[in-house]
């Protein structure tokens, strides 16, 4: 009878709408689930890049001072008489040994004599033997250690640059995956749509192939069933009326 084939024609629509709307409800779940993964990462990967951001400016600005220093930091030391005269303590020293110097001899009435001036120059040159390696170790230690600390300065920025490399290849990975496996569950409920309706045009490309050879045998088979078309949500199916 027609209305059964209606009926049956109605259940296979009604089932395959049915499977499409759940198809299409896990994708669209699944693919906010993984925009919001993906906008979570982001947030973090921007949190991590601003809470790092002060030790790259510092890295930058040592790197900056270290550049427009190097030469002066690695250059040889070089400790001559006048350099060495120039070094902090040095001109007190001896200005103060040679008045010593002078006073000894005026107490012993040499005044500026040749011995006097003698003692003078004696008194000079010692000061230069004793003090010139600890003045040239004094040099090496404060250009290694202005060195070192900007150095190091480098490194912090260095390493919070390097860090915030990883982080946004981490973000950058995440995202990339969640977006995939939103791609994938939309081509899945895609596929389950199309699969329900593939169905329901197969069963009704069998029934019509039945009726058109064993239809004409008259009685309450329905052989006087037509075919014609109805709304079913998004989509148009065939159904059989008599």
């Amino acid at each position: 009878m027609a209305w059964v084939a209606t009926a049956i024609i109605g259940a296979g629509a009604v089932g395959a709408l049915a499977t499409g709307y759940a198809a299409n409800k896990a994708a669209s779940a699944q693919e906010q689930a993984a925009q919001t993964a993906a906008n979570t990462q982001l947030g973090m990967y921007n949190t991590t890049r601003s809470d790092l951001a002060p030790f790259r400016d510092i890295g930058n600005v040592a790197s900056a001072d270290l550049t427009n220093r190097l030469s002066e930091l690695t250059s040889p030391i070089v400790m001559d008489q006048a350099t060495l005269e120039k070094t902090p303590g040095y001109q007190f020293n001896l200005t103060q040994g040679l008045k010593a110097t002078q006073n000894s001899a005026a107490a012993r009435g040499l005044g500026s004599s040749g011995a006097a001036l003698k003692g003078a120059a004696t008194y000079a040159t010692g000061l230069a033997d004793s003090t010139y390696q600890n003045q040239f170790n004094n040099a090496v230690t404060n250009q290694t250690n202005a060195y070192n600390r900007l150095y190091q300065l480098v490194n912090t920025g260095e390493n919070a640059a390097a860090q915030t490399g990883s982080a946004g290849t981490a973000a950058a990975s995440g995202a990339a995956s969640a977006q995939i496996g939103a791609g994938n569950a939309a081509a899945a409920g895609a596929n389950a749509t199309g699969a329900s309706i593939s169905g329901l045009a197969n069963n009704i490309g069998a029934y019509a192939t039945y009726k058109g050879l064993y239809g004409s045998g008259g009685g309450n088979s329905g052989a006087g069933s037509n075919w014609s078309t109805q709304q079913v949500g998004n989509y148009t199916m065939p159904v059989a009326t008599a």
